[in-house]
């Protein structure tokens, strides 16, 4: 008889938290065996953003077995589609020379989701946000409190979570639909870390002054994971998966992918150049900034680490192809390959993951694959199995015959397997499975 799943059960769900809808998992497992399960806590509605939305973790102390409650670790306000702002889409990685679990996500104000970002990053070159009066006078959040452009001090004071107090009086909020003080009506990109295996975050910092273009509408997240490079000259590198949109005349505009990567631990980041700089299509020549076909959009990206520090970035693929492009990097994650599609790994328009398997002994790079390998529908989700990295896939197996979305998967201390993923088309729950290796090859 076939092996069946080693463990069933819905992670994020109703009465979990206030939270009515669960979406975009993320999950990794630190140096110190600790899992670690993020996801979107939606508010009021499933939609993405313009939307109230969490981010919330839950943690394993025992391989997946046993998970504590909900944690939420970066907390939003307001409520709704107008008013809710956001904190949507998280990737995790972890730093495993310093044990650092990493975070990014989108965050917005309310009102704000993708097709309503402006141009621009909505800070200087300092990471000091912009924030604008109902005169639209344009000041700095700096420590706390809002100065003038030429530095003059304010009696406008903000808290961490936006609050805005004016000689003791209560302002409203920066980061709601409206008000009397707002920040730029734009996305910006934040992060927050651990040093404790999850237990305790830090507060948000935000990435965008570091990462975003003026030309750049929106920018968010892979969504999924991050890696760590463990060889070639860019061994010890933290890369991390986003997309972004361009400010072209387009109605929805248009998005690319890149890569943004830190050398000092997370201290600086900075942003590669997207497969679409250069990449030809049609006998034409793109860029991410001018990018206007739709089928040219490459969106939410997953990388893996091939040989000697290679690159393999798997790529949300908006041609009429029916599957999953790909493109290398052989430089850490700042130029890449041309866009290749794979026909192997069918897919009808939606976020993948892919993991790289730990060596058993015989030098094979062992890749995992899973997506709703369908060319049409969001159905079928399917790991598949690569032991030549990812030229050709062996074996296959299918976790969720109906629906399927999102997922993240993670090699838990025990060298199983466990895959986080949305497989309720409510989306009120988030479900985790574990399987081994030996799962896979047996097939269906």
């Amino acid at each position: 008889m076939k092996p069946q799943f080693l463990q069933d059960e819905i992670l994020f769900g109703p009465g979990m938290s206030q939270a009515t809808h669960y979406r975009i998992p993320s999950l990794v497992t630190t140096e110190h065996g600790v899992v670690i399960a993020a996801i979107d806590a939606r508010y009021d509605t499933s939609k993405d953003n313009p939307n109230r939305i969490d981010k919330a973790i839950r943690r394993s102390l025992d391989g997946g077995k046993t998970w504590e409650p909900v944690q939420v670790i970066v907390s939003c306000s307001g409520r709704g589609r107008d008013n809710g702002e956001a904190a949507i889409d998280p990737a995790m990685l972890v730093d495993r020379q310093t044990n650092t679990v990493w975070m990014i996500y989108c965050h917005t104000p309310g009102g704000v989701g993708l097709v309503a970002s402006r141009p621009g990053r909505g800070c200087d070159d300092k990471g000091r946000r912009y924030v604008y009066d109902r005169q639209n006078t344009r000041y700095l959040l700096e420590d706390g409190a809002l100065v003038s452009m030429d530095g003059t001090p304010t009696s406008v004071l903000v808290s961490q979570a936006g609050d805005v107090t004016v000689n003791g009086k209560a302002c409203g909020n920066l980061y709601l639909g409206y008000g009397e003080y707002l920040v730029e009506r734009t996305s910006y990109l934040e992060a927050v870390y651990s040093e404790d295996d999850g237990a305790t975050w830090s507060a948000p910092i935000d990435l965008t002054h570091q990462v975003k273009e003026e030309w750049m509408r929106f920018i968010g997240a892979g969504p999924g994971i991050g890696i760590q490079l463990q060889q070639g000259p860019h061994a010890g590198r933290l890369i991390f998966p986003i997309y972004f949109s361009n400010e072209t005349n387009s109605i929805f505009w248009r998005m690319s992918c890149a890569l943004i990567y830190s050398d000092d631990h997370g201290k600086t980041w900075h942003r590669g150049a997207s497969p679409n700089d250069g990449r030809v299509l049609d006998g034409e020549t793109l860029s991410a900034r001018t990018l206007q076909a739709q089928s040219g959009e490459l969106t939410e990206s997953q990388a893996v680490e091939l040989e000697n520090g290679k690159i393999r970035v798997y790529l949300r693929n908006h041609l009429e192809s029916g599957c999953v492009a790909y493109c290398e990097s052989t430089d850490g994650g700042e130029s890449f390959s041309q866009v290749l599609p794979q026909p192997a790994l069918p897919d009808p328009v939606c976020q993948s993951s892919v993991i790289r398997l730990p060596d058993l002994g015989d030098g094979a790079l062992r890749l995992l694959f899973a997506n709703p390998a369908d060319s049409q529908e969001r159905i079928r989700g399917t790991v598949r199995l690569s032991e030549d990295g990812g030229k050709t896939w062996c074996a296959s197996r299918t976790v969720d015959e109906g629906f399927f979305m999102y997922n993240s998967m993670t090699v838990l201390p025990d060298g199983t397997v466990g895959i986080l993923y949305e497989g309720d088309e409510t989306e009120q729950t988030i479900r985790f499975r574990r399987f081994s290796l030996d799962w896979i090859r047996q097939g269906d």
